[in-house]
């Protein structure tokens, strides 16, 4: 995309309307520091959040690695005992929904697993 005269970057900007009847058809980004809008004809809109997992919560109580992911090893569970973890806070590198949501049955299994252990 670098140096292509058919990308512009807008840096510093947020999306605040997606405009369209039928389907897309613009969106109205807004400069985070001076307020200042502009309307921009779009054909379409990609979604994508931030991809710094939040995971504040865990530091200190588990691992976590250098990029703030969540260590967990090919069951899900961390290197504390009963705690487990799934989705992009962890350090599996696929970040997508469908991984996620997969990692979360595999964390779900796994804890119940480790609770039957428990019990004995």
């Amino acid at each position: 995309m670098e140096g292509s005269d058919k990308v512009e970057k807008f840096l510093g900007y947020e999306v605040m309307e997606i405009q369209g009847k039928d389907r897309v058809s613009g969106i109205a980004i807004e400069q985070r520091d001076a307020e200042e809008t502009i309307a921009l004809p779009v054909q379409g809109v990609y979604i994508e959040i931030g991809l710094i997992p939040n995971s504040e919560f865990a530091r200190g109580v588990v691992a976590v690695n250098s990029a703030g992911e969540i260590e967990v090893d090919r069951h899900c569970q961390t290197n504390v005992p009963g705690i487990f973890a799934a989705g992009d806070v962890t350090s599996v590198p696929e970040k997508q929904i469908i991984v996620a949501a997969g990692e979360g049955a595999k964390a779900a299994l796994g804890a119940y697993g480790y609770l039957l252990e428990q019990r004995g």
